[in-house]
């Protein structure tokens, strides 16, 4: 057997398997390190790249001025007031930001910023309300606006002290930096400090649940520092691997937690089976080998079932999820080398020594072990596990049927609850977090995470060329805009916006077209040129006005100074130069909110850069009322799609190709495609699971049971945590944590059946023993290891709960439900009642596969 095997080469080999281990853990050092430098935290990455959406992001990128897709590229500032004079301070802190952009300088003392644009002031009717405020990067410079982040903040809120300063009263306006960038960089930094908080209270609960179990020192530390030597390992590969694909960050929080709650399991076992040997009284060499050959097994399909959820994951086309289950799948599988190898090594070298303070001497009869409060607590374990077992087969149809009668209405909820897709709101914390949820509760959250519709024309739209006169860059539309296009989009506009939840679709500006409205309106008096500016610029879109702002107060001043040149006296220049904008400035206005605005785009952009040419792509922004993540955006995502190929196929003789695109199109598209290959993992997972099971156990009925009291502790766990955090705590379940639950838990979960179950065989087929008494032997025997390994386990996962992103959060308290209920309930009242039940027929298999005992081998 290779078990047999493997503890003769421990017990030969012990050192050298040691120093093989210390060789290889120097060697990984450098690069685990440096593992968090490949770690990615933008959603978007993890897109299969030959998607619509993805290949929608590459047209953006290809064909418009800007390479940033998303307006949350800029930075947000939030400034939250209560009331009027509250607004007043806010525009005076904006006007002062503006008045400082020459002292936020890079290295080479050049200024960063080119303007902080504000929208118009959103506010409820209380009178309190947010001023948005988006800060313009310089484009000439190659800025990283999430590695910028902090620097911007800092600037900020330096200038917010010193406006505070002027202010005779009280400071009334709370500030926020959020955005795209800002959230990136507060998730980058709340994951370390998740990670910084996780890590010790994790190892801190294995210690002391540890210590506990066996009354020492070493045997608690022993776990946790030969799972550290194997996550090390693991990072450093991780390294390695990251420069392949794209890694997520939250799976290195998710590696730490499985390896230390797996691997300290195995670990545990291996030591409290070899415990076991030596209290029956074998000596040392003996007591090794009989840990390694039956506990080895034990945990070795224990991790294999593990290996194959993880690894199961690694089919997945979206690479957060596959790359996560390539990882925790390695994780494991070092983890499961480490406790077959390096804990026996231990255990060969030190004997028992390993449970220092105590000696084995302490629970023969009259020792300490057996004496006090320890060993009070030891017979109140065995007294439970006793009695639980013969409950368990006294009343096995009631405990069957109540956990039929369970599982029904958990089902009900679980296959009827909706989950959300919102995993940018899910992970958003920090400072930039409040800034969102303050966006939320006052505007529009769509606005900062717009869908696209790009839609590609077989003739140009507009032509960029360059002024004679003022030497500047012109937008000139063409007569296929204005006789086909224009017409044919403002109807598919108009089509979208029949969703309620549409807040608006932007479309390209046209100046002159918007100056006519303006006159027609009957608001304004034509006559009035100023009025005129000033309602054109009122009326526009947010992410238009902010451009007019900027541009008309400069075309003024060119025309002011070139008519007071001319002899034109000084009182009568400036409304000349208001009409001359009306009439003469369209050309001008237009290419500077279509083509620096990204509404257009085409061959008039090379390498990023704007030259002469034409414009024969157009991209529409669509903001939601909703957030852009929320299932009711993911409902407009589907209508906006049905718009769009209806206006395509209305009008195939002019439009060339489509794209629809967007982080929450990503994210929609990503959610259908998971949706429809996690039923295929799922698949997967089981079929191979009840393989191994098949293999191992020797059994036709032991594989399918196992899966299906699996199966219904999950559908306990997703239930309980939609109760959690939707009924009781007002959110939402996110969609993945259903899916990567089911695969995790088919693993992970499958631990403790596996170590009662292989128990249960070693009692039937090398001792003898009936298979009732076989059932309670094994509760009574490995109850208290694995309700120790469950206690462990689920604590690890537990911890997760500690982290500041809703996500994590929904994981760690949907994994810590699982595998307690799983360690706790299952494994002690519902796998003895159905074994007993199933009686004989737990041990039916194939006759060539019905084989000899291993001590009758």
């Amino acid at each position: 057997m290779i078990f047999d095997r493997l503890a003769d080469a421990i017990v030969k080999h012990a050192k050298l398997i040691m120093v093989l281990w210390v060789i290889i853990l120097l060697v990984a050092v450098p690069f685990a390190i440096k593992s968090g430098s490949v770690m990615s935290y933008d959603t978007n990455d993890m897109a299969d790249p030959n998607s619509e959406s993805m290949q929608g992001f590459g047209v953006i990128s290809e064909y418009f001025p800007s390479s940033d897709a998303d307006v949350s590229s800029v930075p947000i500032i939030v400034m939250h007031y209560d009331d009027e004079n509250g607004l007043m301070q806010a525009q005076g802190l904006l006007e002062m930001l503006n008045a400082s952009l020459g002292e936020y300088l890079d290295e080479d003392g050049q200024q960063k910023l080119m303007a902080f644009m504000a929208m118009a002031p959103q506010e409820k009717d209380d009178g309190s309300g947010i001023l948005m405020i988006g800060a313009v990067y310089n484009p000439e410079l190659d800025i990283d606006g999430t590695n910028d982040t902090p620097l911007l903040r800092d600037f900020i809120h330096d200038v917010e002290d010193k406006f505070a300063g002027t202010i005779n009263g009280e400071y009334e306006v709370d500030v926020y930096l959020t955005g795209n960038t800002a959230m990136m960089y507060d998730m980058s930094t709340g994951a370390a400090q998740d990670i910084s908080r996780i890590d010790p209270f994790t190892i801190l609960l294995i210690l002391l649940l540890v210590g506990l179990f066996f009354r020492s020192f070493v045997s608690s530390a022993t776990p946790p520092l030969t799972i550290g030597f194997a996550f090390v390992v693991v990072l450093g590969l991780i390294y390695g691997l990251g420069h392949l694909f794209n890694i997520f960050f939250i799976t290195e929080m998710m590696l730490l937690v499985s390896m230390m709650g797996a691997g300290c399991d195995y670990c545990i076992f291996i030591i409290a089976r070899y415990r076991e040997e030596l209290r029956s009284g074998k000596p040392h060499e003996e007591a090794l080998h009989q840990a390694v050959v039956w506990a080895g097994e034990s945990i070795a399909v224990s991790g294999a079932s593990v290996i194959i959820g993880f690894g199961a994951m690694s089919i997945c086309s979206f690479s957060m999820v596959s790359t996560m289950g390539i990882c925790l799948a390695l994780g494991i599988l070092v983890a499961l080398l480490a406790a077959l190898t390096l804990i026996p090594s231990v255990l060969a070298l030190v004997g028992d020594r390993i449970f220092w303070p105590s000696t084995m001497k302490a629970y023969q009869e009259g020792g300490k072990a057996t004496k006090g409060w320890y060993a009070a607590c030891g017979r109140v374990g065995q007294r439970y596990f006793e009695a639980s077992s013969r409950f368990s087969m006294k009343h096995a149809k009631v405990i069957v049927l109540a956990a039929l009668l369970l599982t029904v209405p958990a089902a009900y909820l679980v296959f009827t609850s909706e989950t959300s897709y919102d995993m940018t709101g899910a992970m958003q914390t920090g400072e930039s977090g409040e800034g969102m949820d303050l966006i939320g509760d006052y505007a529009n959250q769509g606005l900062l995470m717009p869908d696209y519709v790009i839609l590609d024309y077989n003739e140009d739209i507009a032509t960029i060329t360059v002024d004679p006169q003022s030497g500047s860059n012109v937008l000139i539309w063409s007569e296929a805009w204005t006789n086909d296009i224009r017409p044919s989009l403002t109807s598919l506009s108009s089509s979208i916006m029949e969703d309620d939840n549409i807040a608006y679709v932007l479309m390209p500006y046209e100046w002159n077209e918007e100056v006519a409205d303006a006159m027609a309106s009957g608001k304004v008096d034509p006559t009035d040129t100023g009025a005129v500016l000033d309602y054109v610029v009122s009326v526009a879109p947010a992410t238009v006005s902010q451009y007019l702002e900027a541009v008309i107060p400069e075309m003024q001043k060119s025309y002011i100074s070139a008519l007071i040149q001319q002899g034109v006296p000084a009182e009568q220049a400036p409304i000349m130069a208001n009409g001359m904008i009306i009439k003469q400035g369209g050309p001008m206005i237009d290419y500077i909110v279509n083509c620096s605005g990204g509404i257009l785009g085409g061959s008039y952009v090379q390498d990023g850069e704007i030259v002469q040419g034409g414009a024969d792509i157009i991209k529409l922004s669509v903001a939601t009322k909703a957030s852009a993540m929320s299932p009711t955006s993911m409902d407009s995502i589907s209508h906006v799609r049905g718009c769009v190929d209806d206006y395509v196929a209305a009008n195939d003789s002019i439009v060339t190709e489509k794209w629809i695109t967007g982080s929450a199109v990503v994210m929609f598209e990503v959610s259908e495609v998971i949706s429809g290959e996690f039923n295929n993992i799922e698949l997967l997972v089981v079929v191979l699971i009840i393989i191994l099971l098949f293999v191992v156990m020797r059994s036709y009925t032991i594989p399918f049971r196992s899966v299906l009291t699996i199966l219904m502790s999950i559908c306990w766990t997703l239930a309980m945590t939609h109760v959690l955090f939707v009924n009781v705590l007002g959110g939402e379940v996110m969609w993945l944590i259903p899916l990567i639950l089911l695969v995790i838990c088919l693993g992970l979960g499958m631990d403790y059946d596996i170590l009662l179950t292989t128990r249960i065989k070693e009692n039937v087929k090398a001792r003898g023993l009936s298979n009732d008494e076989a059932i309670h032997q094994a509760v009574t025997h490995t109850g208290s290891v694995i309700t120790i390994c469950g206690l462990i386990m689920g604590g690890a996962f537990g911890t997760l709960m500690l982290s500041s992103m809703v996500m994590m959060q929904q994981f760690g308290f949907a994994l810590c439900f699982a595998i307690l209920v799983d360690a706790l309930v299952v494994r002690t009242y519902i796998v003895p009642a159905v074994m007993h039940l199933l009686g004989d027929w737990n041990w039916k298999c194939p006759k060539f596969m019905a084989g000899k005992s291993k001590d009758a081998e």
